[in-house]
């Protein structure tokens, strides 16, 4: 439902609430004020109109009750005009049968009157109504009959039906004001949502800057930690001291020594090995070794024909050459 109507309904509902207020507390002009102010909106509305009709009946108005009554079948009759076109758009084969059907019985017209409690109600209020005012329409010129001396016998209700128009006129510019004061409010919140939802962009934009930002910033310490441990491992370069501790008879190790020195060879022209002897005395070997990592260093000695033989056991111990002699560095 647009905001407009939702509105109106709002409203409406507030007047008629204040006006069985007023009628409760026997404030009956200020309560027809109110009925009328609904009834203005919405004709056809049966709450107000009810009410409406019964508190000019206790205020002897019986000329805008009667008002009231033609503008209420009004609404009626132009409701059931819509709806009555709307079927017939729907239904042109029945329609046409049902004009026949009316022509045969004498008469070209349907209506709905006479079917709706409220429309039968009203009627027969008409009828009194139009008996009581002298069967004159509402809104015809009052007849003027003259006393004696000339001066008119209905000067009264002439002053009625002036304050009656100028009533209507200030009603009919109230409605205006309030279309108008609706519009404006409508524009207000309409710029407010904009307001908000630009300043939530530029939030979400800001925010997304600041999160590229901090991944930009992430990389490149990420980048630059690296590259500190690079230049830590290329100024104190990690070597690894292997010790080989035989686990058998030595004629077992000097019958697998000419593999175990292919193994070294291969090893030191590689650049993986620095130095390699036996030790004194001669339960194992020690080898300074060079490598990536610990778990490089691992891999190569695993192949050692006397690791694979389980001839000797294999203890690695890395450390970090901080201080070497003039000599050492170009070899390392």
């Amino acid at each position: 439902m647009p905001g407009g109507e939702v509105y109106l309904l709002t409203m409406n509902k507030k007047l008629f609430d204040e006006g069985l207020r007023l009628e409760k507390a026997g404030e009956l002009e200020d309560a027809a004020v109110a009925y009328q102010r609904v009834v203005d909106a919405d004709p056809a509305s049966q709450e107000a109109v009810s009410r409406l009709v019964v508190v000019y009946r206790k205020l002897k108005e019986y000329k805008k009750e009667l008002r009231v009554i033609d503008a209420a079948l009004g609404a009626v009759e132009q409701r059931d005009k819509v709806a009555q076109e709307t079927w017939i758009k729907a239904h042109p084969g029945a329609a046409r049968l049902g004009k026949q059907v009316l022509r045969t019985l004498g008469g070209e017209r349907m209506t709905a009157y006479g079917t709706d409690p409220m429309v039968e109600k009203l009627l027969k209020r008409k009828t009194v109504l139009e008996k009581k005012v002298g069967g004159k329409k509402v809104g015809e010129p009052p007849v003027v009959r003259k006393k004696v001396g000339g001066k008119p016998q209905v000067a009264r209700e002439k002053g009625v039906e002036v304050r009656q128009v100028a009533a209507d006129k200030k009603k009919e510019a109230d409605k205006r004001r309030e279309a108008k004061d609706r519009e404006r409010e409508a524009r207000k919140e309409a710029k407010a949502r904009e307001r908000e939802e630009k300043a939530l962009a530029k939030a979400e934009e800001a925010q997304a800057k600041r999160a590229a930002a901090e991944a930009r910033k992430a990389v490149a310490e990420a980048k630059a930690a690296q590259a500190r441990a690079q230049q830590e491992a290329a100024a104190h370069p990690s070597l690894f001291v292997v010790s080989l501790r035989y686990l058998v008879p030595l004629a077992k190790i000097d019958a697998m020594m000419e593999k175990h020195v292919a193994f070294l060879d291969k090893h030191f022209a590689a650049g993986d090995f620095l130095v390699s002897g036996r030790k004194v005395p001669r339960t194992g070997g020690i080898i300074i070794a060079r490598g990536k990592d610990r778990a490089a260093v691992e891999r190569i000695m695993k192949q050692d024909p006397f690791r694979k033989g389980k001839l000797a056991s294999v203890d690695i111990v890395e450390f970090v050459a901080s201080k070497m002699g003039k000599k050492l560095k170009g070899w390392l």
